[in-house]
């Protein structure tokens, strides 16, 4: 289930961080444990799935912010308009009910630092219609999309694969089945290949010249991490309930902190 939330800009400031993902990711949180207190600690602590990668299910969109100014020296979006636009998805119906039920027992929240933030009041929930989900299908990632890999020989740090790299499509088709599989309560063993004789996928990068995106992600006013994705188009040839569970839960890693959005190209 997707859902585009329409925020009214309440008079205390008007400066966004420019990395605002963990606070929209933490509002999400908090709506559904507004709704129902251990769902949201299962579903933070532990998650869908095996192993130490565990799933969210969950997906966002970056923010509609226009009109806005960008003062990169000062790492904020100064808001220039009255409202801003924020499109929610959900794989499981469940986990979208506790959400909604959550925002309206609380529909203002605020973004940012506790010395500098800025306040938002929900004014809208729209319920956006799903497309006609069909055998083969196009898409295009409105945030980017990351695939990484774990650390190799002498390196400190596990790496982030960009689309050109012989590693991305085939683990990114093995994330989706991963968390596919995760939503269905079905066990896919911590040494998961990939390989389903039940599932079969196909992922074709379209001509597009894919776009890199380096987003740093503030966790407060001290820390934060930087978090490299693509933004591309691609061709998916699967079942229409994988299609589905594209739509809703995105492509790749980190969706529940904004990464892997995805729009059908028609």
């Amino acid at each position: 289930m997707r859902f585009q939330i329409i925020f009214s800009l309440l008079p205390e400031d008007n400066r966004l961080p420019i990395g605002y993902q963990y606070y929209i990711s933490s509002w999400i949180y908090s709506r559904i444990k507004a709704s129902d207190e251990n769902y949201a600690r299962f579903l933070h602590d532990e998650g869908f799935g095996e192993g130490p990668h565990k799933f969210k299910l969950f997906n966002f969109g970056p923010l509609d912010l226009r009109p806005y100014r960008a003062d990169w020296d000062s790492g904020h979006f100064e808001l220039l308009g009255q409202e801003i636009r924020l499109t929610v998805s959900f794989s499981l119906s469940e986990m979208a009910q506790h959400f909604v039920k959550g925002v309206y027992e609380e529909d203002t929240f605020f973004i940012g630092t506790p010395d500098r933030n800025i306040a938002l009041k929900v004014s809208e929930i729209r319920l956006l219609p799903q497309p006609e989900y069909q055998g083969t299908m196009s898409y295009r990632t409105v945030a980017p999309c990351c695939i990484s890999r774990p650390a190799r020989g002498t390196e400190s740090y596990g790496q982030y694969l960009p689309p050109s790299d012989a590693e991305f499509v085939p683990r990114l088709i093995k994330n989706l089945k991963k968390r596919y599989l995760a939503a269905q309560c079905i066990p896919s063993g911590e040494d998961f290949d990939g390989e389903d004789e039940n599932i079969e996928v196909d992922i074709q990068l379209l001509g597009k010249v894919p776009k890199s995106k380096l987003i740093e992600i503030r966790t407060d006013a001290s820390k934060s991490i930087k978090v490299r994705g693509w933004q591309f188009d691609c061709k998916v040839i699967a079942a229409v309930e994988i299609q589905q569970f594209i739509w809703r839960a995105g492509l790749g890693e980190k969706g529940s902190m904004g990464f892997g959005m995805v729009e059908v190209l028609h």
